[in-house]
């Protein structure tokens, strides 16, 4: 199985902000795919700051999606994630809006039922906020399809 590092949460140190603008990002990688919605599972804080864990805002809750089909990919970046193959897991926020990505995204998220399928795109963006510079992974579009049985399923 290819684990993909698209947990597009666990960067979620920096506080969400506004949409940024193409002159405060570098956009890296884009994957466009189809995945099915298998579980929610809790993401602990792993300890790793002063603040943890009362005042970190590590710990989350994320959507487990696996990859059906990679509709469409582009790495314009050289640090660009890897194309998301079928079987590959990717992760969504459940409880935290991810920087530059519509809240309604989570919302939908929320509602999905395991077996339920999903076309989404992940963008992978290296942001230049105020002298940081750090890795983004908003989904920017998300809506259901009907996928049908693979066989063997």
């Amino acid at each position: 199985m290819n684990a993909i590092p698209l947990a597009i949460t666990l960067l979620a140190a920096f506080p969400a902000c506004a949409d940024f603008t193409p002159e405060e990002a570098d956009l890296l990688a884009t994957n466009t795919v189809v995945a099915v919605y298998e579980k929610t599972i809790d993401h602990p804080c792993r300890h790793l700051t002063s603040l943890c864990p009362d005042r970190c805002n590590h710990a989350d809750k994320l959507a487990v999606f696996r990859v059906v089909a990679n509709e469409h990919y582009d790495r314009p970046g050289q640090y660009g994630d890897a194309k998301a193959e079928p079987g590959s897991e990717l992760y969504i926020s459940v409880l935290k809006d991810q920087e530059g990505q519509d809240p309604a995204i989570r919302q939908l998220v929320s509602q999905l039922q395991p077996g339920d399928a999903v076309r989404f795109t992940v963008d992978h963006y290296y942001r230049n906020n105020a002298g940081s510079r750090y890795p983004v992974r908003p989904v920017s579009k998300m809506e259901r399809v009907e996928v049908q049985a693979q066989p063997g399923s």
